[in-house]
């Protein structure tokens, strides 16, 4: 199959994401990527912070509570308290199919040049860049009791700000990439 058959096809599939839809955030880079000839999105996340808790398989985690835009102190109420529950922010992800390897090299430099942590993910059946922000938060939030003693009102401007530098950076791959990246 021809890489353009191969991005007609994949364009056209159903979203079965866990979310089930594209983040509003991250359509307008979505669309800039996918205009272009040498490159197609296959996943992508704007950001999002989540209360979860996990048996330690992947299977078994259960999300407790998330969003893809800011938050307030709200955010952090918690109907049900067993177990351990962990708090987790996540930037931006995104997988970017290329024609080749020139194509994703050329991505990838634009890529870089805002989100450090891109690279190519693969190479054997599809060549994929990642591009990755390394804005993360992870920590324990609750087990037995709040293990978070801070200020709330701290916490949720310091996840604010993340959600803001992230999709600051996302606008500046966008401008970077309407920048003609297939000439």
């Amino acid at each position: 199959m021809t890489f353009e058959n191969e991005k007609k096809t994949f364009l056209a599939k159903i979203d079965r994401s866990k979310k089930g839809s594209i983040d509003q955030k991250a359509i307008l880079i979505i669309e800039a990527i996918n205009q272009l000839d040498n490159y197609y999105t296959t996943s992508s996340c704007s950001g999002r912070v989540y209360l979860w808790r996990s048996t330690g398989k992947k299977s078994e985690t259960e999300w407790i509570n998330m969003n893809h835009d800011l938050i307030h102190s709200d955010f952090f109420n918690l109907k049900e308290k067993q177990g351990t529950i962990w708090l987790r922010f996540e930037g931006f992800i995104l997988h970017v199919a290329c024609r080749n390897l020139e194509s994703a090299t050329i991505f990838l430099v634009k890529a870089k040049s805002v989100f450090k942590k891109s690279s190519i993910l693969s190479i054997s059946n599809k060549i994929i860049v990642e591009v990755k922000s390394s804005e993360i938060i992870e920590m324990p939030f609750y087990c037995n009791g709040p293990l978070y003693s801070g200020d709330y009102t701290w916490l949720v401007e310091h996840i604010n700000h993340r959600f803001e530098n992230n999709w600051k950076k996302m606008e500046l791959l966008k401008h970077s990439i309407k920048e003609k990246i297939d000439e």
